[in-house]
């Protein structure tokens, strides 16, 4: 008897520690369940309260700012350093007075003004509470490009960017030789030679040197050398090397012949030294 008591006993302990450990399993896995509840709440949770924060943010900012009438563009302030005029400068802008100051990107603005060939740079801003401010800086075309065959004229500043027609001025000098093709207002010169072209016109535009010669043409079409023209009809071969020595040289030279009342048609300036001036006669002779 005391033996079956025994192994009752044990039997009974051994269910009840199997009965415990299932209540452990089952609310451990009851714990984890929450767990995972919980962390897929949060995660729905964080999104929509942005989004909610977003919406309600922006609908305050369109309520305060960007639909409130007294916010509305009365004035446009426009300063440009060129020749462009105030009413073309807003119309390549997309401006008008009547929009709302804060609907207005000035990001937007100023990228829109910097597609135009003319304007190098932009700046806009506001000035509250009803005044748009746009400042524009326009390239300066330094030359015309000189294309045979081709439609309408076209003009460069002195980074290489192509100009239209309107900015082409007859007493720009004409540039030459350039290999480019298919040019168009906003295009950038990729031809070299142009920078040969360019570094002579900066030189000649010195006050000092501008006094005694003024370029009419520059050809950079011979590999050689540089062709240039002058207003007063003398033609300059140049060679690519030293030409700012080369250049102050020939004003040296011209000066002294015009002093002596000489009628040199050439100069001669592709030497390292002893340049040479021609008459008319002397450079057509054989």
């Amino acid at each position: 008897m005391a033996l079956g008591k025994k192994l009752n006993r044990r039997k009974n302990r051994s269910r009840d520690g199997l009965l415990r450990a299932a209540v452990r399993s089952s609310e451990r896995r009851r714990t984890v369940r929450r767990r995972v509840l919980a962390a897929l709440g949060v995660l729905l949770a964080v999104p929509a309260l942005g989004l909610g924060l977003y919406w309600g943010g922006e609908q305050a900012w369109r309520g305060m700012f960007a639909e409130n009438p007294f916010f509305e563009i009365r004035r446009i302030d426009v300063t440009t350093d060129g020749m462009l005029g105030a009413a073309h400068i807003q119309e390549y802008a997309g401006v008008r007075p009547g929009l709302n100051l804060f609907a207005v990107r000035p990001q937007d603005v100023r990228a829109a003004l910097l597609t135009v060939p003319v304007i190098a740079d932009a700046q806009v801003g506001r000035r509250l509470p009803d005044g748009l401010v746009i400042e524009v800086t326009e390239r300066v075309a330094v030359a015309r490009l000189g294309r045979p065959g081709a439609g309408s004229t076209l003009a460069v500043d002195a980074t290489g960017h192509v100009l239209g027609p309107s900015s082409v001025r007859i007493s720009l000098p004409v540039i030459q030789g350039v290999r480019d093709v298919g040019l168009r207002p906003g295009d950038v010169v990729a031809d070299p030679l142009l920078q040969d072209a360019l570094a002579i016109l900066q030189i000649c535009n010195d006050e000092k040197m501008r006094a005694v010669l003024t370029v009419a043409t520059i050809d950079v079409g011979n590999a050689e050398q540089i062709e240039v023209g002058l207003e007063t009809g003398e033609r300059v071969a140049l060679s690519r090397d030293r030409a700012r020595e080369k250049l102050w040289q020939l004003r040296e030279m011209l000066k002294e012949a015009r002093r002596q009342g000489l009628a040199l048609a050439t100069y001669d300036m592709t030497v390292d030294r002893n340049y040479v001036g021609r008459s008319a006669e002397a450079a057509d002779a054989p």
